[in-house]
């Protein structure tokens, strides 16, 4: 027999071993404690192994959701669910684009009942922390593929891919030199609250600027001024930028566009000598003044991204244009969130800091293989094309996305990178990021088919963003043992923990579709969608047992998932 399929066979029976001991049944993800190099050569992971120290973070101890109380990073032990301080876990991993829901939780806790256009499946998959190997310290990006496969009793099957990312890095081994713009919305809607809300976690921002960080503050209402000339912002500095915040009053209109083209000037006023430029936009509605065109605004903020200048947007209230702004934290290589009240924006502003302006890695591009006859039914947040059976990401899904997914745009893009970039900014986090793959077998694939089915080969490649230095590898994908499950159909997971996003994402799927059938008028479909998807989180914390109970501590988690699918049964009239 050929010797390197034996070599194959044993490598993948000594994974699965070492996985199974953990997690009490079988694993295909596969990232070893060694291998791969850290150059532009591309390497393969193979084998692997066995290490039971999986990395969350959050209050392990509350099922609760609290955006205001990320804490510190924390590995489980060999499954049982102890956690401790691990000070040398590393650091999660984001993509640009929605980082929560929250937009979408504050209608629910007011009584509104949310559009399905309040919420984006990635920002629901963003927020919640998944547990993932240890990243591997011959490289800066460490990507973990779980695989799983799902049918229920004379349903469809459907197979997922989970994508996770993290690196071994700390926050001081990758921070850049940081300038900072930023641009803060005071027309009059800003007033009350809101302005209260955003001084409070600007305040803090400043008490926790990176050390010798260019900041400039930028300020717009039907006028624009810049409040604080950009300067290095050290202790004597500090004072005066609290005192430009406390003196900002609200009153006239919005126009956006101008506050963008100060912030833009002030941002390519810093030069060569800082790596990381970024604009943080603030606003709490729509443009009234100035060019209002959205078209126009979007194209301000790609031309400042394009040329180096990346921008992060923050929502505040109930009223600013939700699609707006997403899209030009999309365009604009940046992160888009959104402001609760004054504890929310302080957590944002500091715990969440470094995921707006912490970039770790650039041009990270992302491709695959699938079997004959496979396709790909969605990828949450991403653009994808599929040419014979490689699947390539190519981007980011704009909130105006008018083209078929899975096929190229037609258009005409100036961006060189487009098609290439799966990407283009990765961030350091508080929380591992998540890309989930939903592919959609062959219609004459037998289940059992399912066991051992080599189901992709994950290749990706990013260049290392304070130094440029560009490192590639290769992820194998394999399906899990097959069991039955009690309702008559079959299900395959790799592990607790791709059971649990599996979950994660059709809630947010459920979420989306449910909204959509009360907005056209079809309140009975939307109540069935709600109650099956009740049904189905139920199921599986049961399937599940003890070992999801153990991955499903972080926050949020399933019984908040489980909530929300309630809240917004209980506001359907």
């Amino acid at each position: 027999m050929n010797t390197k399929i034996i070599r194959s066979a044993l490598r993948l029976l000594a994974a699965t071993l070492a996985t199974t001991a953990l997690f009490g049944c079988a694993s295909m993800a596969i990232d070893p404690a060694g291998g791969g190099t850290a150059s532009s050569a591309q390497a393969t992971q193979t084998g692997g192994g066995g290490s039971s120290n999986y990395r969350g973070s959050a209050d392990a101890s509350s099922g609760a959701y609290n955006p205001g109380s990320a804490g510190p990073a924390k590995q489980g032990g060999t499954g049982s669910g102890g956690a401790a301080n691990a000070e040398d876990s590393g650091i999660g991993l984001k993509p640009g684009g929605a980082q929560d829901i929250a937009f979408f939780r504050s209608k629910l806790n007011a009584k509104q009942l949310p559009k399905a256009t309040d919420m984006t499946l990635e920002g629901f998959l963003n927020e919640h922390d998944t547990m993932l190997p240890p990243a591997s310290k011959d490289r800066v990006v460490s990507l973990h593929a779980l695989g799983a496969a799902f049918q229920p009793a004379g349903g469809k099957p459907e197979a997922v891919i989970q994508i996770g990312l993290n690196s071994h890095k700390k926050l001081d081994d990758v921070q850049t030199s940081l300038a900072l713009t930023v641009v803060i919305d005071r027309s009059g809607s800003m007033s009350g609250n809101k302005m209260t809300d955003v001084k409070a976690g600007l305040h803090e921002m400043v008490n926790h600027l990176p050390k010798g960080t260019r900041l400039g503050i930028v300020s717009f209402s039907s006028d624009v001024k810049t409040d604080y000339a950009p300067a290095i912002v050290g202790p004597d500095e500090a004072q005066k930028v609290h005192n430009v915040i406390d003196a900002l009053v609200a009153n006239g209109g919005t126009n956006i566009h101008g506050g963008m083209q100060e912030g833009h000037k002030h941002c390519f006023g810093a030069g060569a000598a800082f790596q990381n430029k970024r604009i943080l936009f603030l606003s709490d509605g729509v443009a009234t003044a100035g060019n209002t065109s959205a078209a126009a605004i979007v194209s301000l903020v790609k031309a400042a991204a394009a040329e180096g200048c990346s921008v992060s947007t923050v929502g505040v209230g109930f009223d600013f244009d939700v699609k707006l702004m997403t899209e030009m934290a999309q365009v604009g290589n940046g992160t888009a969130w959104f402001v609760q009240n004054s504890d929310h924006a302080k957590a944002v502003f500091v715990q969440d800091l470094e995921t707006m302006l912490l970039p770790v890695a650039e041009k990270l591009w992302m491709k695959f293989s699938i079997g004959e006859g496979w396709k790909v039914q969605d990828i949450p947040g991403f653009e994808w094309v599929t040419e014979g059976k490689t699947v390539t990401i190519t981007g980011t899904k704009k909130a105006t996305q008018t083209t078929e997914p899975g096929k190229p745009d037609p258009g005409t893009n100036p961006d060189p990178n487009a098609g290439k970039v799966a990407m283009p900014t990765l961030f350091a986090s508080k929380k591992n990021g998540i890309v989930m793959v939903r592919l959609q077998p062959p219609a004459d694939l037998k289940p059992e088919a399912f066991q051992g089915l080599l189901l992709s080969t994950v290749q990706y490649g990013y260049s290392i963003a304070k130094t440029g230095a560009s490192e590639s590898y290769s992820v194998p994908v394999q399906v899990p043992g097959l069991f039955g499950i009690p309702d008559g159909g079959l299900a395959y997971f790799a592990s607790p923990i791709v059971r649990r996003t599996f979950v994660v994402l059709h809630t947010g799927i459920d979420l989306f579709d449910a909204c959509k059938l009360v907005e056209a008028g079809q309140k009975e479909a939307a109540l069935a969608v709600l109650d099956a998807a009740v049904k189905r989180v139920d199921t599986q914390l049961a399937e599940g047992g003890a070992e999801l109970a153990t991955v499903d501590k972080f926050q949020p988690n399933l019984a908040d998932a489980k909530a929300l699918l309630g809240q917004l049964k209980a506001l359907i009239p």
